[in-house]
């Protein structure tokens, strides 16, 4: 089975020789690509991935223009990754690119959809202030309530599921905001989701895409996605 890591980009140019240091040193020894869906960065993400490609064979640049929107990024890395299985990692190394193994030994034993969670024993999320922590958990809780299931972090931004499978809803998916996950879970149902622990870690470089609007998003999908289980 063959893995695609996609990664949404918008000015993460300075994260990109981390980034992919530390995908080589997990996925070593893995079937992989990785896919870098890049929105016509300023600071030419983009063209830095490109040149780096040029020695790095796994890599791959996918350039939008117009978009800017972290949710149809995924959408469209999802459909063009040319992996059995696909999963999502966030450029500025927030997400432990350390549990990526471990995510696809479980999508590989039969998982329908594998969650990187904070929020259960030995998860977290490093020196959130209480402000950060509360609107994430309450998100989270606002989520559980929606979907019906027992998923500790159905707001996560990294996860892992088959590429057929996510092709089969994909039509369905009509969310809009910064969080897919939770959309993919009421239309794909799955039976057997799996959690792999890990900590979120601070971001070393750049600046935060957190911000009201991307609240304000979340929560016009919970509540829409709530009329949709209704139907």
């Amino acid at each position: 089975m063959k893995l695609t890591v996609i990664s949404p980009t918008y000015n993460e140019r300075d994260n990109l020789d981390r980034l992919f240091s530390e995908l080589e040193r997990v996925l070593q020894g893995l079937d992989y690509e990785v896919l870098i869906v890049d929105d016509d960065s300023p600071d030419l993400t983009w063209q830095k991935v490109e040149e780096m490609a040029q020695t790095r064979p796994y890599l791959r640049v996918l350039r939008r223009i117009g978009k800017k929107d972290y949710w149809s990024a995924i959408v469209d890395g999802f459909k063009a990754a040319s992996g059995d299985a696909v999963g999502t990692i966030d450029a500025d190394l927030q997400h432990d690119p350390d549990i990526l193994p471990r995510m696809f030994a479980e999508l590989r034993s039969g998982a329908d959809l594998v969650i990187g969670s904070r929020y259960m024993p030995g998860g977290g999320t490093s020196n959130w202030n209480w402000f950060r922590r509360l609107m994430s958990e309450t998100a989270n809780l606002a989520s559980r309530v929606v979907l019906r299931a027992k998923v500790a972090d159905p707001g996560a931004g990294i996860f892992m599921l088959r590429r057929a499978d996510f092709l089969r809803i994909a039509d369905r998916l009509n969310g809009r905001g910064y969080r897919i996950l939770i959309d993919i879970i009421v239309n794909l149902r799955p039976k057997n989701i799996k959690e792999v622990p890990y900590t979120f870690r601070p971001r070393q470089v750049g600046e935060s895409k957190m911000s009201m609007g991307i609240v304000l998003s979340y929560l016009r999908l919970l509540l829409r996605l709530t009329f949709t289980r209704r139907a």
